[in-house]
């Protein structure tokens, strides 16, 4: 019971760190140090093992219902803990695009061979 209410405890506890560590005030927005960032890994890990203990005390007591709901749990654990990651993760970066087409009127400039622009 008190591993499943840490669970639900840090997963409220995430978006609140988050933000406070990315809080724009007065046009200044902060960027999460490494004390905010410590804190996350630590939240993260707290999360993952009372989601652990959770599930297999749920698994060794062969309550079918409280496996279920501790998963539903864990899950959102899961997307609480990737959403509000310090630092960020760069979604946009994970994706396979090609490289830019290159400029067909581009010539290259090789040292000593005084074709370059500006000498």
């Amino acid at each position: 019971m008190l591993a499943s209410l840490g669970a639900v405890v840090v997963i409220v506890l995430l978006p609140l760190q988050y933000l406070g560590a990315h809080l724009c005030a007065w046009g200044e927005c902060a960027v999460p140090g490494p004390d905010e960032i410590r804190t996350f890994r630590v939240l993260a890990g707290v999360l993952a093992v009372a989601v652990v203990t959770t599930l297999a005390l749920a698994v060794r007591r062969r309550a079918r219902l409280a496996v279920a709901g501790h998963a539903v749990v864990g899950v959102v654990g899961l997307v609480a803990a990737l959403v509000f990651a310090m630092p960020g993760i760069d979604w946009a970066g994970l994706r396979q695009d090609e490289p830019p087409a290159r400029n067909p009127d581009y010539v290259p400039c090789y040292s000593g061979s005084d074709d370059c622009v500006g000498g």
